[in-house]
């Protein structure tokens, strides 16, 4: 079983976000380009279409500029990211590599205004386009179509990249620290000669 959760992103880095869920959702989801810029869902696909069938239908979307004044109406992009499932056992993330389980597989439904410079640097398994004040309802159906297509690439090639990305960031972080550590090390030995050499050198009589 996996933890269903949706709410606001909130944080500084894409897809590394604490989610807030609101305790009263209110029957308009509002999305500026500041602070509240994304609202997100997590779980399996059948999870987060079983929410737009059911509660969907009372929701819409909109994307502003500002709140405090009128703006042009910007359009919304529904991107479907892979996240890993820690609670795979052993076993079961062996299997995944030959065989699919829906049950299993996690993902992260990101509901954004269109920014298509940010937009251009993400790679989503699956992008969907609608307009502002669309009804979380009626995506349901649309989202399903798509996602039912074949990717372009599989849910365990995405969750293997993200896996060893993260591998090369650490290996990345360790060599910095130890290239770091040595320039330390080699600038103590210096300053310590500096003082050896410099020390003044007692007369004997």
């Amino acid at each position: 079983m996996t933890s269903f959760n949706y709410g606001y992103a909130m944080g500084d880095l894409p897809g590394d976000r604490r989610i807030v869920t609101p305790p009263m959702l209110g029957d308009k989801i509002s999305l500026t380009l500041g602070q509240t810029s994304t609202f997100v869902f997590l779980g399996t696909k059948a999870e987060i279409l079983e929410w737009f069938r059911t509660v969907g239908p009372s929701k819409t979307v909109q994307a502003i500029l500002f709140y405090d004044r009128p703006g042009p109406a910007l359009d919304l992009v529904f991107d479907l990211f892979v996240v890993p499932n820690p609670d795979l056992t052993w076993a079961q993330y062996y299997q995944s590599f030959y065989r699919s389980d829906p049950t299993l597989e996690r993902y992260r439904l990101e509901i954004r205004p269109e920014q298509p410079k940010i937009d251009a640097e993400l790679e989503p398994l699956y992008r969907t386009y609608a307009k502002s004040g669309v009804c979380l309802g009626d995506m349901a159906t649309e989202l399903d179509t798509k996602w039912s297509q074949p990717a372009a690439k599989s849910y365990w090639e995405m969750a293997k990249e993200m896996f060893y990305e993260r591998e090369d960031a650490q290996d990345h972080a360790q060599e910095v620290a130890e290239a770091t550590k040595r320039q330390d090390e080699q600038k103590r030995s210096v300053e310590l000669n500096d003082i050896v050499v410099g020390a003044p050198v007692e007369s004997r009589p």
